[in-house]
This record gives structure tokens, sequence and C-alpha cells, in this order.
């Protein structure tokens, strides 16, 4: 029997957030920490994970603020730095990840 796989990447993509929102438990998220919530979800492949998430009292939201100002992002990882996708930045941030600097 034949299968019929979808090929199409951004209906892929949205498909993926789409059974995220359905089968996360996010009531107890602001909206900006569910954005990210739904992100490290999906990072993760790990319905579920959202249980251990906690967020400091409008962590969320300063840091969006943060990066609309240009903010840069620090990495302590080359994955998590390589993983960012930088069109999706508001202000073109930096992504700093000093790993291989010899001065560091």
């Amino acid at each position: 029997m034949p299968h019929t796989y979808e090929t199409d990447g951004a209906a892929i993509y949205r498909q993926s957030f789409a059974t995220i929102r359905a089968e996360a438990d996010l009531a107890r998220f602001s909206p900006d920490e569910e954005q990210v919530v739904v992100r490290m979800i999906h990072a993760a492949g790990m319905v579920g994970l959202e249980a251990h998430i906690r967020f400091t009292p409008d962590m969320a939201t300063v840091a969006r603020a943060a990066l609309q100002k240009g903010a840069p992002i620090l990495c302590d990882a080359r994955m998590v730095s390589e993983g960012i996708t930088r069109a999706r930045l508001p202000a073109a941030n930096a992504v700093i990840c000093t790993l291989g600097d010899a001065a560091v």
C-alpha cells in the first residue's frame, strides 16, 4: 500500500505547530510565554515538556522587548547559536557564541 507524505516544508511546519498547540497544556502561560514554550516543545519534539517549564514574572515580555530594541543573543553552545533563525529576529540581533574564541 503506497503512502502519501507531505513534502511542502511550510505545510509541515504549520502542522507541527498546530499539533503542539492542540496537544500541549498551555493554559497557564501568558501569550508571550506560550510562544516560547511552543518553540521549546518544537525544538525538543516533546509535548509534555510544558509541565516542567517555569518563567520568572514578565521574563518573556522583557526579553521580547530587549530583542526588539536590538539586544544580542548570547549562547553557550554552538548548536544553539546555529539553530537560531536570524530572519525571524526583530532587529537583526547579533547572535554571539564565544565557545571557540581563544580569548575566552
